[in-house]
């Protein structure tokens, strides 16, 4: 009677695992929706818009920079505005979201320019950003770089 009951709930357990994997077109749907949410930030980011990085940016957002150091959303804000930060040519490549539930993570890589002091140093980095739907809408809470090296991987051809 007993391994009757455990065939029972195994059998129930993987039928609701085959039940959530059928609903993948919705998870990769969301995917997708987070992935092209971090395109417009890098977008926003790469041209100055601040109006668009403050919608996007949840206002609790952390940053580990390439270097290690944790930067709040307001001191981002303000090296932008002050020309502290700026990039050049700045592009994304390699964008990959994974949503759990209301928690999402974008793996992506960027290229291009860094304003560093006085002047512009190359900008290879891979980074995470860690997404949170809230009221409805996702906003970004966390972010963490790390530089790639020259003659790293190539770009993966874009999906």
């Amino acid at each position: 009677m007993k391994r009757a009951r455990a065939l029972s709930t195994v059998v129930a357990l993987l039928s609701t695992a085959f039940a959530l994997g059928v609903a993948a077109p919705h998870s990769e749907k969301t995917a997708q929706e987070v992935e092209n949410l971090e395109r417009e930030l890098v977008a926003a980011i790469a041209r100055g818009d601040m109006a668009a990085y403050d919608r996007i940016v949840a206002d609790d957002y952390v940053v580990f920079d390439a270097t290690g150091k944790q930067i709040s959303k307001p001191e981002v804000m303000a090296s932008y505005r002050s020309g502290e930060r700026r990039y050049a040519g700045l592009e994304i490549f390699d964008v990959e979201g994974r949503v759990f539930g209301d928690t999402a993570v974008v793996s992506a890589r960027t290229r291009g320019l860094r304003r560093e002091g006085d002047r512009d140093v190359p900008n290879r980095v891979r980074y995470i950003r860690v997404y949170a739907r809230r009221d409805g809408r996702w906003r970004a809470v966390s972010q963490m770089a790390a530089p790639v090296p020259e003659g790293g991987p190539a770009p993966t051809p874009a999906r």
